[in-house]
């Protein structure tokens, strides 16, 4: 730690110092980022490097499915924690006319919940609106139906269905659907915003929040995060989506500039876009073009 200046060495007194910031960011919490739970995926997308290597070899699979990530989910969850204060979604603070809705009671859809961390605390701070939870995980949403059914959020219902083959009878169904932190991992995140767009009402909201990056290497040089966020795409986001038949791979990334691109593809438009603040995400407020 010394060499890689976390900490700082005095070497005529052989003493070690850390300074109070980087304790702090290393500790964690809101107010310091998310960088302590990023790195904890480091340990995790490790499991997967021999069956990475396979992948590079001229006969070598494409990709590698999730279940090689063992506890990935988990960190996720972690990491999504930082999205609410006091039970409140952040990323919903500048969106009173949305806020005043889910009070009164409207249709959600998280797409790609994974541990459904977020819509689950989505459903206890609005209890007269309903929630549903997409995940292409089978076990993991059943573990997450098993703790919403514990915690009595009977406005919350999980799903097992792939974000770019939804069901059809969700046409124009819901208010609200929500993409957090994982459009970027999707085999096919241009299907799957075409089905956001179809199961959205024609008033309703998409939020996305995905990593906030750009699309050029060059406009990421000067990101601190980049190295980092770099090496779980190329260990975690990108094999997980190659994993899938006519996976595209675009990783973790893949930047804001083709995110946008894609939802002007699906007759989507974003209105406007933000950092999410103590955290390496970006929210995409998005309407449907009728």
């Amino acid at each position: 730690m010394a060499t890689a200046k976390i900490v700082d060495y005095d070497p005529d007194k052989e003493t070690y110092f850390m300074s109070p910031t980087r304790l702090q960011t290393l500790i964690g919490g809101k107010e310091h980022g998310n960088i302590d739970r990023v790195i904890q995926m480091i340990p995790n997308i490790c499991l997967a490097y021999d069956e990475i290597l396979h992948c590079m070899e001229p006969d070598g699979p494409a990709g590698v499915p999730y279940s090689v990530y063992k506890a990935f989910h988990g960190v996720i969850d972690g990491i999504s924690s930082l999205r609410f204060e006091g039970g409140f979604p952040v990323f919903l603070s500048n969106m009173e006319d949305l806020k005043t809705k889910l009070d009164s009671g409207i249709t959600v859809c998280d797409i790609g919940c994974g541990v459904g961390r977020d819509v689950f605390d989505l459903a206890k701070a609005f209890p007269k609106s309903t929630f549903h939870g997409v995940d292409i995980a089978e076990r993991i949403i059943q573990e997450a139906q098993i703790k919403a059914d514990e915690s009595d959020l009977s406005n919350l219902t999980y799903h097992c269905y792939d974000a770019a083959r939804l069901p059809e009878d969700w046409s124009d169904k819901f208010d609200l659907v929500l993409s957090t932190d994982s459009l970027h991992d999707q085999a096919r995140p241009d299907l799957a915003l075409k089905e956001f767009h179809k199961v959205l009402k024609s008033e309703g909201y998409l939020i996305i929040i995905d990593i906030n990056s750009h699309t050029k290497l060059g406009d990421n040089l000067n990101n601190p995060s980049a190295p980092l966020l770099y090496t779980i795409s190329l260990m975690h986001c990108m094999p997980v989506s190659l994993y899938f038949d006519g996976g595209l791979g675009y990783g973790t990334m893949w930047g804001m500039e083709k995110l946008i691109a894609l939802i002007d593809n699906a007759k989507l438009t974003c209105e406007r876009h933000f950092p999410l603040e103590g955290t390496a995400e970006r929210v995409f407020i998005c309407r449907k073009i009728l």
